[in-house]
């Protein structure tokens, strides 16, 4: 795919969506603007915050799911909605599994089974927009959405892992984002620093236990 359209020409685009006054100009435009042009992550979330309501948001992000160059990091697109439920039909637009553990466990046996490496790790710049985003949301099932999103398409190192689970403020819910990307950890040698986020004895051995079992990921563990 091309890259995406330049930052003048995105100002000039988000500046004439501003003067539209009615929703169908501003369809008219964004439609025009999705058929010659790709849009990053970022961009699309900055043009749905021009939308008002969350039907046009998912109508515009219809449009734009084609013609977006860095599918990684569609995190950034779910924080355009507001509601829980609008962000999940989101993700269902963007292609997000329902159950995200046994999808990335079933990416991680195809890496094996094909003597493939695990893609590199996620970009400094992006895993920083990921930490701003977790720390973003208000609640704790919102931040395993975001988790969820960025585990399905990015692969973490264990430090990055730390950081994670450092925004997660109840053990309970660590367990749970843990869960989700151990299978997408690159240097699983460093596991032992995972360690490092849980404060008591217990989760301390129920990440452990979760991290020794990713070893093998023919297993099926739901933490409690």
């Amino acid at each position: 795919m091309e890259m995406a359209m330049n930052p003048l020409e995105f100002s000039q685009l988000l500046n004439t969506l501003d003067k539209q006054g009615a929703s169908k100009d501003k369809k008219a435009l964004i439609q025009t603007a999705a058929a010659g042009n790709t849009f990053t992550c970022a961009q699309v979330a900055q043009i749905l915050d021009k939308l008002t309501f969350p039907k046009e948001q998912l109508w515009a992000l219809k449009i734009f799911r084609p013609r977006i160059s860095d599918r990684e990091n569609t995190f950034q697109i779910i924080q355009a909605f507001t509601f829980t439920k609008d962000q999940k039909k989101a993700g269902e637009l963007l292609g997000q599994p329902e159950d995200v553990e046994p999808a990335v466990r079933r990416k991680r046996l195809d890496e094996e089974s094909e003597a493939v490496d695990m893609p590199a790790p996620m970009e400094a710049s992006a895993f920083s927009q990921l930490l701003e985003a977790l720390s973003n949301q208000k609640f704790p099932k919102e931040q395993l959405y975001l988790v969820e999103l960025a585990a399905y398409r990015n692969t973490f190192t264990a430090e990055q892992a730390v950081q994670l689970l450092d925004k997660f403020k109840i053990p309970r819910y660590q367990l749970k984002a843990l869960n989700i990307i151990r299978h997408r950890i690159t240097d699983s040698q460093s596991n032992f620093l995972i360690l490092n986020a849980f404060d008591s004895s217990l989760y301390k051995k129920k990440a452990s236990t979760l991290l020794m079992q990713a070893a093998s990921p023919h297993e099926n563990q739901n933490p409690s």
